[in-house]
């Protein structure tokens, strides 16, 4: 048939593709081992952003691990966007025990043309006294070593931006080790992207920029609207020509966030990531989710077919080989644990029907909820 003609050329050309991007993946390390190795030649004053809405549940654990890293020449910055819970109470008694901890806390609406976090994320920065400003999340915790191990890329003059990992806490269920296999595959995308020279996406909550890259940008005020400011403020500095982005792929810099609690929540967390990537306005960015999300959705129409047409398990079978060998070549680097591994194939078997239905859901629907408030693509 035709279409059958047509559906298994697109999957061995998409496949092909993978394979390419995998080849990325490997380039990107590769440079990335050897800007981890440099010598520490320079000591930057450092300020961590931390935004936050509502996260009264979330922000011991985040205080805990950034005792951690609070050395001298560290600054912290908690910014709290108009919470209803003690979020703030808990931010201002953690400023009283460290002295260089400051708290924001924001009573106004947005910023025109911005999304609540990164207009929070504009106002942080300009208290920011760090030569390296590092971005987390209320609900995250961060390694020891985090600050010192991502401060040795900026040992390079050129490196403007670095990204790294983010995956959800440990746990059992299916609903959780989806979230963090989802997080690793997104990550490992935006790794072969800065493989292939063109960066494009990253997750804020593990996320570095130097000020002067982050000045040449004009802020984040200049970045344009977004549902996911970090790509739109990766796809900047790379649009300057003058600073390079580098990806940190290693365990000493992962960072750990909290799973949704509901299913149904993890995939309006993934419709939000992929409107915002694909309408955001960098090409490269909408280019490169496009592709990942047209190739599920091509597999997630297939699955549904295989009852009545048994040769569409193939271009089922496409993606899933796809990610599952991405995923694999990435754990060479990043080196999750065996429990990880084992997961890679059934949570690739899902990823594809969940992708394909989070494509559809991105172009289709007028606006995303966050936090309660429903914002346009």
């Amino acid at each position: 048939m035709m279409i059958d003609a047509v559906l298994l050329s697109y999957s061995v050309f998409m496949v092909i593709i993978h394979l390419v991007i995998i080849t990325g993946i490997v380039r990107a390390c590769a440079v990335s081992k050897k800007q981890r190795l440099a010598a520490q030649k320079e000591k930057f004053k450092v300020s961590i952003i931390v935004p936050a809405k509502d996260e009264a549940d979330n922000l011991p654990a985040l205080f805990e691990s950034l005792e951690n890293v609070m050395t001298p020449g560290v600054q912290v910055i908690l910014a709290d966007d108009r919470s209803t819970d003690k979020t703030r109470l808990l931010m201002e008694d953690f400023a009283i025990r460290h002295k260089n901890v400051k708290v924001i806390a924001n009573t106004e609406l947005p910023k025109q043309g911005m999304n609540p976090k990164h207009s929070m994320l504009a106002t942080a920065s300009k208290y920011a006294e760090g030569d390296i400003l590092m971005f987390t999340d209320a609900d995250c915790t961060v390694p020891p070593g985090w600050v010192d191990e991502v401060c040795r890329y900026f040992q390079n003059p050129k490196v403007g931006l670095v990204f790294s990992a983010v995956v959800t806490a440990p746990g059992t269920s299916l609903r959780e080790r989806y979230q963090t296999q989802d997080h690793l595959m997104r990550f490992y995308y935006t790794v072969g992207a800065v493989g292939l020279g063109s960066p494009a996406g990253g997750y804020g909550n593990n996320l570095a920029i130097r000020r002067t890259a982050l000045l040449d940008v004009g802020g984040f005020e200049s970045i344009g609207f977004s549902l996911t400011e970090d790509a739109q403020l990766i796809a900047a500095v790379r649009r300057t020509g003058r600073w390079t982005v580098a990806v940190c792929p290693f365990q000493p810099v992962l960072v750990y966030a909290q799973p949704q609690k509901r299913l149904l929540d993890a995939a309006a967390q993934e419709v939000r990531w992929s409107a915002g990537a694909i309408f955001g306005g960098d090409f490269m960015t909408a280019l490169m989710y496009s592709f990942m999300l047209l190739f599920t959705l091509v597999g997630a129409v297939s699955f549904l077919a295989i009852p009545f047409h048994p040769q569409a398990v193939l271009y089922y079978l496409a993606p899933v080989l796809s990610m599952v060998l991405m995923a694999l070549a990435g754990n060479r680097y990043l080196k999750m644990d065996k429990g990880f591994v084992l997961w890679i194939v059934p949570c690739a078997l899902l990823g594809t029907l969940f992708y394909g239905f989070t494509f559809l859901t991105a172009f289709l629907i007028p606006s995303v909820s966050w936090k309660g408030v429903k914002i346009k693509k």
